[in-house]
C-alpha cells in the first residue's frame, strides 16, 4: 500500500508539472509552477520552483542561486523536502521584498542507508508573492543559478555539475482587479440601487 500512495503521489506531481510547462524537452532545466492569478480576493500566489535534469542521472543533488521577481514582496520562504538537507536555506529576501537570495537546495545520497530521491522533475522551493495595488498587469519571475549538481547514479554519493547546460526558469504572475464572481456581485448591487427608487413610490 506504501509503494502505491508514493507512486499515486508521484504521479499527481508530475501531472502538475507537465501541466504548467508544456513540451519540455529533457535535460538540465529550471521551471515555475503558479497557482493562481494574484487579484483582491487572493492578494498572493503561491510559487513552486522545480528542476528537471537528464534521464541519465540519477537524481538531483544540489541547487544553489536567487529568484527574482520585476516587482512584489516574497514571503513564507521555504524548501521543499527532501532538498531541505543537511546546510541548506530557503534564501534571504533582497530588493525591498522582490528578491530571494542565497537559495540552497540539495539532499543526500548515500547508498548504505540514505538514497536521494530520483523523482524527475522535483520540487525543492516554495514561497508566495504578494501585491497590493490590483491594477491589471503581469510580474516577470526568473531564475539566477550559481550550481546545479546531480547524482551520477543510484549506488554513488558522486555527482557532476550539469550548470553548464542548465536552462533557466520563467515565469509570469497575472495581476487581475477583481475575480468575476466580484464583478457580477457589484452588478447585481447595482441593479437592486436602481430599484430602490421605484419601491419608494410604492405606497
Amino acid at each position: 500500500m506504501t509503494v502505491l500512495k508514493l507512486t499515486k503521489t508521484f504521479i499527481a506531481s508530475f501531472a502538475l508539472a507537465a501541466a504548467a510547462t508544456p513540451a519540455l524537452a529533457d535535460g538540465e532545466r529550471l521551471f515555475f509552477e503558479i497557482s493562481n492569478d494574484i487579484s483582491p480576493d487572493q492578494p498572493s500566489a503561491v510559487v513552486t520552483l522545480w528542476a528537471g535534469f537528464d534521464a541519465r542521472d540519477w537524481a538531483l543533488a544540489g541547487v544553489a542561486g536567487s529568484v527574482v521577481a520585476s516587482e512584489g514582496n516574497w514571503f513564507a520562504l521555504e524548501l521543499v523536502p527532501p532538498l531541505n538537507g543537511p546546510g541548506t536555506t530557503p534564501g534571504v529576501r533582497t530588493g525591498g521584498g522582490s528578491t530571494v537570495e542565497g537559495i540552497i537546495a540539495g539532499q543526500l545520497n548515500f547508498p548504505s542507508d540514505i538514497l536521494a530521491d530520483p523523482s524527475n522533475p522535483i520540487a525543492f522551493w516554495r514561497a508566495e508573492i504578494e501585491v497590493f495595488d490590483f491594477t491589471p498587469r503581469t510580474i516577470d519571475l526568473a531564475t539566477d543559478t550559481s550550481r546545479f549538481d546531480v547524482y551520477i547514479d543510484r549506488d554513488s554519493a558522486s555527482s557532476r555539475s550539469a550548470l553548464a547546460d542548465l536552462q533557466e526558469a520563467m515565469g509570469t504572475v497575472v495581476v487581475v482587479p477583481a475575480p468575476a464572481s466580484v464583478a457580477l456581485f457589484a452588478a447585481a448591487a447595482g441593479l437592486s440601487g436602481l430599484c430602490r427608487p421605484r419601491r419608494r413610490c410604492v405606497p
